[in-house]
């Protein structure tokens, strides 16, 4: 399952790199690639549950987890800078570090809370509200005026 969901995030990751380099950057691209991460980490629900457990007893899982963790970022990280380059956002290095951390801890903890909710909702109803929930890190370095 942790190898089927590394690969998962890989070609979900990779997709938003060809993105980003055939259609450049846009808001709404970020945040679609953020629901699907999401939706993934949804479906690999219980290894976030049981990540603390399981790493320490095996280190095969917690080198997916790093990896998962290493790539969301440094994806984001440069998701983020084109958006800054192309006057999308306004952000240092620094806060497109920080953000992109924020994100990807975002991505992993909705995983365990959309479970611990316990919210008898469709599933699809609360990813999307969760993917709404970490993309207002963004949003807020959006420059005024500019549409998302």
């Amino acid at each position: 399952m942790a190898a089927e969901y590394r690969a998962e995030v890989d070609m979900v990751l990779d997709a938003l790199t060809d993105t980003l380099q055939t259609d450049g950057a846009s808001f709404e691209t970020l945040w679609t690639y953020v629901h699907i991460l999401i939706e993934e980490a949804w479906d690999a629900r219980f290894l976030y549950r049981e990540a603390a457990a399981l790493v320490m007893r095996s280190q095969d899982l917690a080198a997916v987890f790093r990896h998962v963790a290493t790539r969301e970022r440094t994806t984001l990280a440069r998701a983020l800078t084109d958006l800054s380059r192309d006057g999308v956002i306004s952000a240092s290095p620094e806060v497109i570090d920080g953000v992109s951390r924020l994100m990807t801890t975002g991505i992993g903890f909705h995983a365990i809370e959309l479970e611990l909710e316990g919210d008898a909702g469709p599933p699809r109803e609360r990813i999307a509200r969760a993917a709404a929930q970490v993309m207002l890190l963004p949003a807020a370095l959006i420059r005024g005026g500019q549409k998302t």
